[in-house]
């Protein structure tokens, strides 16, 4: 091998180095700046509120109610379904939403779970599904004005 080809080797690394790094850079510069004007025109609160307002209008008037103000844990079944006919033998009131008074309430508490604002607890009896609240997302919810 001779210093010529070394040099041309040499040469032709770097630039395509340099080439890369140009072209990743502006790409993700571009992204940031797509990214930023998004997060600063519309933020996820005011974004997840236009989606699923009826919810959320329900889940902040439970959350307002002294008697629920500090539960986390809330239930997912459909109406007529008994408390004690799925296992769920809970003394006392909790939060409870119904798959017939919401279209699509599944989706939209994975879209929650998403953001990390709820979490699924898993099934609570055969066909009830326990989730828990996040305490951003309480906090959130409490600052909303209606």
């Amino acid at each position: 091998m001779d210093v010529s080809s070394i040099a041309v080797g040499f040469l032709a690394g770097a630039a395509t180095t340099y080439l890369a790094s140009y072209f990743m850079k502006s790409k993700t510069a571009a992204t940031a700046t797509t990214q930023t004007a998004f997060a600063s025109s519309v933020n996820l609160p005011d974004q997840l509120w236009q989606a699923h307002e009826k919810l959320l209008k329900e889940m902040k008037q439970d959350l307002d109610t002294p008697e629920f103000q500090f539960h986390r844990e809330f239930y997912v079944m459909k109406k007529g379904w008994g408390w004690a006919r799925w296992g769920l033998h809970r003394k006392g009131p909790c939060l409870a939403y119904f798959l017939d008074d919401h279209d699509h309430l599944l989706q939209q508490l994975d879209t929650l779970a998403t953001h990390g604002l709820i979490s699924n607890e898993g099934e609570a009896g055969k066909n009830t599904i326990k989730f828990r609240l996040n305490d951003k997302f309480v906090e959130l919810l409490r600052s909303r004005k209606l």
